[in-house]
């Protein structure tokens, strides 16, 4: 996900409160949600474009999907999440943006449980059949 918004702030903002801000042309949208279905959550998040891609984001873009799915193949039983989220860490740094939110976490009864995955954090071995997010993002302020 990518979470940034050239013309407002919020969607830099990790877990950013609604405001009444009308949407405009250019704007990136980050849409985080879900919903509960027998006492268990679940978590989704998608970032859209209203109109046009700006030419200085796509790369920002790829490079958090390129994350995404090179995590994902590294999500199975006996991997170790911090070194998962390193991975994802040091990809972002060399090329020159911060890593400043957790690469993912666990989903069940709550929204947010653990483990977390991220590289400041003791390891966790993930097991089969864990619920857990796969949310790499670059949160560029305004």
């Amino acid at each position: 996900m990518i979470r940034l918004l050239p013309h407002g702030t919020n969607s830099s903002i990790p877990h950013a409160v609604p405001t009444e801000r009308k949407i405009e042309a250019g704007d990136i949208i980050t849409l985080d949600f879900g919903c509960k279905y027998k006492g268990y959550c679940s978590d989704m998040t998608r970032t859209i474009f209203v109109d046009f891609v700006q030419e200085n984001i796509k790369p920002v873009y790829d490079l958090v999907l390129k994350n995404q799915e090179l995590t994902l193949n590294q999500l199975y039983d006996g991997a170790n999440a911090k070194i998962v989220a390193k991975m994802v860490e040091n990809d972002f740094e060399f090329n020159h943006f911060d890593f400043v939110h957790a690469l993912g976490h666990g989903v069940g009864l709550d929204i947010h449980e653990g483990p977390v995955l991220s590289p400041r954090v003791n390891d966790f071995i993930l097991r089969e059949n864990m619920v857990i997010t796969d949310e790499p993002g670059i949160y560029l302020p305004r």
